[in-house]
């Protein structure tokens, strides 16, 4: 090996330790920058989750509240209900009977009280029932007729609206009488 060939290896050692230098800076700097903006990514997270706490912790707060409006909403229903239920039977009987039950029991020959009647069965109604359904379900016709019977059976269950029925309610079911039952 000659001088020169020595001289030009050392040289470019001397080289390739300097930017082998520069290139390790510039490596510990974007280091730097990584873990930088790890912790920016690590202070967002933890803003985020602390965001979502509280979130957490109001939306708790309002579905409390709300369930106990409802649970208030449902106890002044069902006071508003039985207040109704009280006043119409107080006014039921303090009011001489309609039209309609007069040409009811005079087109039958007969009153539909549940006092007076015999009954078949009693049956709960589903959500999905009307006393058309229960008189053809007991009485094989769903005509007028037939569920007025029913109505009129449980007129202190229903009330005067005799739409107004409602699932939970247990409904007497009259023995036909005979003027409405099929002549064969």
């Amino acid at each position: 090996m000659s001088e020169e060939e020595t001289k030009k290896g050392l040289f470019d050692r001397m080289i390739d330790m300097v930017s082998t230098r520069d290139e390790k800076e510039q490596v510990e700097q974007a280091q730097k920058e990584v873990e930088e903006s790890q912790a920016k990514v690590k202070a967002a997270q933890y803003a985020a989750a602390q965001a979502s706490r509280e979130d957490a912790a109001e939306k708790a707060a309002l579905e409390k509240q709300l369930k106990e409006a409802n649970e208030r909403a449902a106890a002044a229903d069902a006071k508003a209900e039985k207040l109704e239920r009280d006043l119409r039977m107080q006014a039921a009987k303090s009011t001489p009977p309609s039209e309609d039950a007069a040409k009811w029991e005079g087109k039958y020959g007969r009153k539909a009280k549940a006092e007076e009647s015999e009954f078949i069965t009693t049956h709960e109604l589903t959500s999905e029932e009307t006393l058309s359904h229960l008189a053809l379900k007991y009485y094989n016709h769903a005509t007028p007729p037939y569920w007025q019977l029913i109505y009129e059976a449980n007129k202190d269950v229903v009330g005067d609206n005799p739409n107004a029925v409602h699932a939970g309610m247990m409904i007497k079911i009259p023995v036909l009488p005979d003027e409405l039952k099929d002549k064969e």
